[in-house]
């Protein structure tokens, strides 16, 4: 698997990897032990292409080869603005043809972000404040691309799980995996761990998802969202 900046650029190295955290924005966010460096260590060190690859061909049932990866891979999945970035996109194909895409989605222990409440109550405040947003708009779309039957408790899933899923399926591939992969680092606190855990599975039993069981250490459940299916996988590896 060829792994690339945005611009197409090979990247062979932890240096290469690196330089993409290199900025004001980014820089704090590599740190060895947390989910962008671990991210890096699996892939270019742990065998993690094909660890990924073979556990997507027992996902889909056939030989699925991965072919290139971009690191903060931006994915647009509506009009306003920034879209997803997910920690690494995957582009691959099956056997039979079909078109991959994988949404990586690397944990420590870091949290799946605020709920959509206090997103939501953040971005109205924004707005009053005279600044210019969109995220009231976006949330609320999310929201009803995920709860077709609004119940109370959608406002109270984890914002970042709603447009991870998003972003996922406007890749447009044949086949969408979100693939939320923790690494138990010497970091990794386990309290954190499992309360992260339950947002998930909160987040998939409120949106309908379908329990399809394991897939060697990982857990697999099925979303439909406007008529599109997406796997999620949940798993957890020392690293």
């Amino acid at each position: 698997m060829r792994i690339e900046n945005s611009n197409g650029d090979e990247i062979t190295n932890f240096d290469e990897w690196a330089a993409l955290y290199d900025t004001k924005k980014k820089r704090k966010h590599w740190k060895m032990h947390r989910s962008a460096y671990s991210t890096a260590e699996f892939i270019l060190e742990q065998g993690g292409a094909t660890y990924l690859q073979d556990n997507v061909s027992g996902l889909v049932g056939e030989l699925v080869t991965l072919e290139r990866a971009i690191p903060e891979y931006e994915q647009r999945f509506d009009e306003f603005g920034h879209g997803r970035e997910h920690d690494l996109g995957i582009f691959g194909s099956t056997s039979t043809g079909r078109s991959v895409f994988i949404g990586l989605e690397a944990k420590v222990d870091e949290p799946f972000g605020a709920p959509a409440k206090d997103a939501y109550r953040a971005a109205k405040a924004k707005r009053l404040a005279g600044k210019k947003t969109n995220g009231p708009e976006r949330i609320e779309r999310l929201l009803a691309l995920h709860f077709a039957d609004p119940v109370a408790s959608m406002w109270d899933v984890r914002y970042q799980l709603l447009y991870a899923t998003a972003g996922t399926l406007a890749a447009g591939a044949d086949i969408s995996v979100l693939y939320i992969l923790v690494f138990e680092t010497p970091l990794f606190d386990a309290d954190v761990g499992n309360s992260n855990k339950r947002d998930y599975e909160n987040f998939i039993k409120l949106a309908g998802g379908k329990d399809l069981g394991r897939n060697g250490n990982a857990r697999v459940h099925e979303l439909v969202l406007d008529g599109k299916r997406l796997l999620c996988v949940y798993e957890s590896i020392e690293l």
